[in-house]
């Protein structure tokens, strides 16, 4: 093999898997260790003659721990090499070599939880001293790491050979998931081949190497690996290969072609392991994990990236890196990060007098974190309301703003009148005129009836007497209004199109994210990192947006029946669309639902917002009015549906004397 010289590799962030991010920023064209004629005879020959000639027969020199010197033995007793800091490659053990050597206590030492044999039952039988084990056909028995609680796979391979891609990202899944539990050997025969091909295949995977650095990586750590041209090969065919399949925006670098949603949730299927693949089989995960974000937000919930992943996470060396190489320009704690310059704009009625070129709506951005008086001067500035949000927030709408639960609160405090609980328009539960209103009110909605039975039931339980409840009064006042005012902002930025109304600041911030997201690797940083929910949305929506056809078309339209709608189940008026449209929509529209309250201008705007991300059709178009009406139908169902389940009983702070 050619000579090669190496950087020093401490200097270098690293990823996870301890390989540095810029370990090469060009390379040589790697080569293959045989000649063709070399190949062809290894391919030829009978297995006994390859181990007698390739490897020394009975002298194995892979099996003779004497034969490598102790720089050649991260292992002792095995010609093994550390590829990265959790990745090390081995030669095959045997019973006897584990046995003398203490092979389970050195892994244990060394935190590695996971074997991958990359070898068939029966191969390399002429090799080394010791027969093959008879129960298994390796040189060693599976149980004896599985009964030291050390993780065991086999993946067949040909010596030589290589396998397809796609159990090639199999395997590579697999280890992505089996590295949450610790450190991990894989071995073939020697550990070289075979071996090589699968690591340098994974550092694809999981980094952004191209195909020629991981195999220059893997060759420097683990000399002689990747032998043959068709082992060569395998490697940059399978960087190839994720191109498209880790696609989400075709429209981002690299780009890829158009697709279907259909075929972009096979691709994701390719993608996905384990319990993502099997609840995300008809939702995209982009879909799947921006509602939850945006809830998250909402409700000021931290993001715990376990719940909504199932993959490793970023070391403090990889964030540093990965903001290098995507410059987003906010730091972890920030809501937004930059300059705020002039606000981006919203679609709707104009709420106040503008010149005849300034778009109507505007929306805030502003950190998570609301005072007072962040929600009094956002009242005065915000242009989404018909009325200031101070008086959207006010005394005797925050109860019924927040949770109709809240009513009963209010009547336990003597400092706050009763409220009357009203389902209308007027106390901002319904835009006028609603399709919900006027079904729920003229047929008597079961939800709307249990909810005044208990907000009756709950006015005449009990009249509890104040003791002092001045300041923990305003300080229960000020939380709801915070947590109103969140909830407003995360419904604006679901009713925003940051592509057409967007300043170049979140454009970029946009942009960054989509070819981020494309190269593999950004969605922890997505889950923990990225505060914004008009960036959030602003990547769903444009993500829909960039799918070859419409997710609904006018004939699915067409299909939906009004007459199909249930308070209690409102996703059946849903069924004659196909299973992976249906729950896109009904998750974006749960999302929206579990804000709860907001304003008819928000609402009317996240209605037109989401019906041209789904269907990309107009007003103009015939089947648009009754596409809405079903959509806000839905909406107002799903929200009484929000509305009870967020019916916790609560109380602030401090005693509360009651009367018998």
């Amino acid at each position: 093999m050619s000579a090669w010289v190496f950087r020093p590799l401490v200097l270098h962030p690293q990823t996870s898997s301890g390989v540095p991010y810029r370990y090469m920023e060009s390379v040589r064209t790697p080569r293959a260790n045989y000649t063709l004629v070399g190949e062809v005879i290894r391919h030829v020959i009978p297995g006994a003659t390859q181990c007698s000639i390739g490897c020394g027969g009975l002298n194995c020199k892979y099996e003779d721990p004497d034969h490598w010197s102790e720089d050649k033995q991260a292992i002792k007793g095995l010609y093994s090499s550390w590829v990265t800091e959790n990745l090390l490659a081995m030669a095959r053990p045997s019973t006897v070599l584990i046995e003398k050597y203490n092979i389970i206590d050195q892994f244990k030492r060394c935190g590695l939880k996971t074997v991958i044999n990359l070898q068939r039952p029966g191969e390399h039988a002429s090799c080394g001293p010791n027969t093959l084990e008879p129960e298994s056909g390796f040189s060693y028995r599976p149980e004896v790491f599985m009964e030291n609680d050390i993780y065991f796979y086999n993946f067949g391979w040909n010596d030589y050979g290589v396998a397809s891609l796609t159990s090639i990202l199999d395997m590579v899944k697999v280890m992505s998931f089996a590295m949450q539990e610790g450190k991990m050997s894989v071995h073939c025969h020697a550990g070289l081949g075979r071996t090589g091909v699968l690591l340098a295949c994974y550092l694809v995977f999981t980094t952004r190497m191209t195909a020629d650095q991981a195999i220059v990586f893997v060759r420097s750590k683990r000399p002689n690996s990747i032998q043959t041209r068709g082992q060569l090969y395998c490697v940059r065919e399978f960087a190839q290969f994720l191109v498209p399949i880790r696609s989400i925006f075709s429209c981002a670098e690299p780009s890829t072609n158009p697709v279907t949603l259909s075929q972009f949730l096979t691709r994701q299927r390719h993608m996905l392991h384990g319990y993502e693949r099997r609840e995300l089989r008809h939702l995209p995960k982009i879909i799947h994990v921006i509602c939850k974000l945006l809830l998250d937000i909402a409700e000021h919930r931290q993001v715990i990236e376990e719940d909504m992943l199932d993959v490793h996470d970023m070391t403090a060396e990889e964030e540093v890196e990965f903001e290098r190489y995507y410059d987003f320009g906010f730091t972890k704690g920030s809501f937004g990060g930059g300059s705020m310059g002039d606000r981006p704009r919203l679609p709707g009625p104009p709420t106040k007098h503008r010149h005849a070129n300034e778009p109507a709506l505007f929306y805030h951005r502003k950190s998570l974190s609301y005072s007072e008086s962040d929600v009094q001067r956002l009242g005065s500035e915000l242009h989404l309301l018909t009325q200031p949000l101070s008086n959207f927030l006010s005394a005797s709408n925050l109860p019924v703003a927040c949770s109709p639960s809240l009513n009963s609160l209010h009547r336990t405090l003597a400092t706050v009148s009763p409220v009357t609980t009203t389902y209308s328009s007027q106390n901002g539960f319904f835009p006028h005129g609603s399709l919900w209103e006027q079904k729920s009110l003229a047929e008597g909605s079961p939800l709307l009836k249990k909810r005044q039975k208990a907000c009756q039931s709950s006015e005449s339980e009990c009249h509890p007497k104040q003791k002092t409840f001045g300041s923990m009064l305003f300080r229960w006042r000020k939380k709801q209004r915070e947590k109103l005012a969140r909830r407003v902002l995360v419904a604006q930025a679901l009713a925003v199109d940051l592509e057409l109304d967007g300043e170049d600041e979140h454009l970029e911030r946009l942009h960054a994210w989509q070819s981020g997201l494309n190269m593999g690797g950004a969605w922890e940083r997505l889950c923990t990192l990225e505060k914004d929910p008009f960036v959030l949305s602003g990547l769903m929506w444009t993500w829909l947006e960039q799918l070859k056809e419409p997710v609904i078309s006018v004939r699915d339209v067409q299909k939906l029946d009004l007459n199909d709608s249930d308070p209690a189940n409102p996703e059946a008026v849903f069924k004659p669309l196909d299973q992976a449209p249906r729950e896109m929509l009904m998750c974006i529209l749960d999302c929206m639902a579990h804000v709860l309250t907001i304003p008819e201008e928000v609402e009317a705007a996240f209605l037109e917002r989401t019906i041209k991300a789904f269907t990309k059709m107009g007003k103009c178009s015939a089947v648009y009015p009754a596409m809405t009406e079903i959509l806000r139908l839905v909406l107002h169902d799903m929200r009484f549906i929000a509305i009870e389940e967020d019916e916790v009983p609560f109380m602030p702070p401090g005693p509360i004397m009651l009367t018998p």
